[in-house]
């Protein structure tokens, strides 16, 4: 699928502000994450998906981290649940109210708190809560592949070089993505982005943008702005591509949605900074780039 495409399918799901919207409505995401040692992670990718534009955005954190996340923002909502005895009974009845959920942000490698996310995915498959799968929710894949398959909601893979590595191990991806389940779709991150996905109609690579400097921290700006995207497009039902399964076109408009705009984001921060830049930076980027990509329809 080309770029003129893509971007044209992606500014037909920006859902318009008008007054008569209700608070939740343009998306409710969750973010599961956040440890003692990376509580920054969960931060940027919950500050992007509400920076984008979702309403609401649930962290999902370990009690130690709770507290330096809230410090951050007020506009997150945060749960030191992950490492409670009683996890999964406390976490269940919020997941019922969003949209979508990024895992792996922060999350660190606690058995025990692995333990509960392998939990959670089971969960979120019974409950066809559409999926982003980065960092060390990777890692616990990995090491398990079976925690995503025989999904029916989308579950998106975001590697980077070595995560890719890591899965390539496990699984040709290349050629194999159809034993990971018919949902699934990997966006291999790197100087040039692309997607793998079932359905050979809706794979693309692109690598416009961005710049030398890879700070920490990109990749959770990108999995919160790709969360807010999916709950936009799989929530338009006017489009579609023929022959195209819709989870699966939704997961590859998402991915680029966020890559392109991810980009944009790091060129405009790298112009300013140079060198200096930091994830932190790119941020305040994050208005002008989703104006200029998706509202400007004359891109």
């Amino acid at each position: 699928m080309n770029q003129t495409k893509l971007l044209s399918l992606v500014q037909s799901c920006i859902p318009t502000l008008e007054n008569n919207k209700h608070k939740g409505q343009a998306g409710r995401i969750g973010i599961v994450g956040g440890s003692l040692e990376y509580t920054g992670a969960p931060y940027f990718s919950g500050i992007s998906a509400l920076k984008v534009g979702a309403d609401l955005v649930h962290i999902f954190c370990a009690s130690q981290a709770g507290t330096v996340i809230k410090s951050y923002s007020p506009e997150l909502i945060v749960h030191p649940l992950l490492d409670h005895p009683n996890a999964i009974e406390k976490i269940t009845p919020w997941l019922e109210r969003l949209h979508a959920i990024v895992i792996g942000p922060g999350l660190g490698r606690e058995s025990g708190i692995l333990s509960t996310i392998s939990a959670l995915i089971s969960i979120i498959r019974e409950m066809r809560i559409p999926l982003v799968i980065d960092a060390d929710g990777l890692y616990l894949i990995t090491q398990d592949l079976n925690l995503i398959k025989n999904f029916t909601s989308p579950v998106i893979l975001t590697p980077n070089k070595i995560e890719f590595e890591r899965l390539s191990d496990k699984i040709n991806l290349a050629d194999g993505i159809n034993e990971l389940g018919n949902c699934v779709t990997v966006l291999r991150k790197g100087k040039t982005d692309e997607t793998l996905s079932p359905a050979a109609s809706v794979q693309w690579q692109y690598n416009d943008g961005g710049s030398g400097r890879r700070c920490g921290g990109q990749g959770d700006i990108l999995s919160g702005s790709i969360a807010t995207f999916l709950h936009w497009i799989l929530n338009n039902k006017n489009v579609t591509v023929e022959g195209t399964d819709k989870n699966l076109l939704a997961s590859s408009l998402a991915c680029f949605a966020g890559c392109t705009l991810v980009r944009r984001c790091n060129e405009k921060a790298f112009k300013i900074k140079g060198r200096s830049m930091l994830a932190s930076d790119m941020i305040p980027f994050l208005h002008d780039a989703f104006t200029e990509l998706y509202e400007n329809k004359s891109l």
